[in-house]
């Protein structure tokens, strides 16, 4: 029989479930040769993924919990491409292989450079995270911004592409480092 999970591991699940699903589903989706099947193996990754989530160790870091639904979910396309194993386009064990652990990377150097952004960001003078956080957080249109801080469009436009000059230096900085670290 099942072990029942808590209230506290339902809510525990459905933050990182809902927290990683965008790259769980990037990752499937780059692992079938179409678009077909993303849904169903994302359905049935789902379903594993809960029913084993007891068994997940929730001690480390979020990161953790998408490795192991990379894995889950690694095992469910292959189930998935057995089931379909008569079409005619499918791709080679090796593409296979190839393209799982270049998804695996990706994801990896994304979530990378969003830890290094959110670094990046507590660097800013509280003036410029308050525009980044108007424009980019709030969504409110440009000439609003301008007018709120007594800048013309154009002037805040170049403001802008100062702080993400800024941002970017900072972010390939922290990543360089973070690499040499590594090696």
């Amino acid at each position: 029989m099942e072990e029942e999970q808590s209230p506290t591991d339902h809510e525990a699940f459905l933050r990182l479930f809902a927290r990683f699903e965008g790259n769980l589903r990037a990752y499937v989706a780059s692992l079938l040769p179409t678009r077909e099947g993303v849904d169903d193996v994302m359905q049935e990754s789902s379903v594993v993924l809960w029913r084993k989530f007891s068994d997940f160790d929730q001690t480390g870091a979020d990161s953790d919990f998408l490795g192991w639904a990379f894995m889950i979910s690694r095992y469910e396309v292959l189930k998935y491409r057995r089931r379909r194993a008569t079409d005619r386009l499918q791709f080679s064990e090796e593409v296979f292989e190839l393209l799982a652990s270049d998804a695996e990377q990706t994801c990896a150097n994304k979530l990378e450079r969003q830890l290094a952004l959110h670094e990046c960001l507590k660097e800013l003078e509280p003036k410029q995270l308050a525009i980044v956080k108007a424009v980019y957080e709030d969504g409110a249109p440009i000439k609003e911004v301008a007018a709120q801080i007594g800048r013309s469009p154009t002037g805040l436009y170049k403001a802008l592409a100062r702080i993400r000059e800024r941002l970017a230096n900072c972010v390939r900085t922290r990543l360089d480092a973070s690499a040499e670290g590594l090696s």
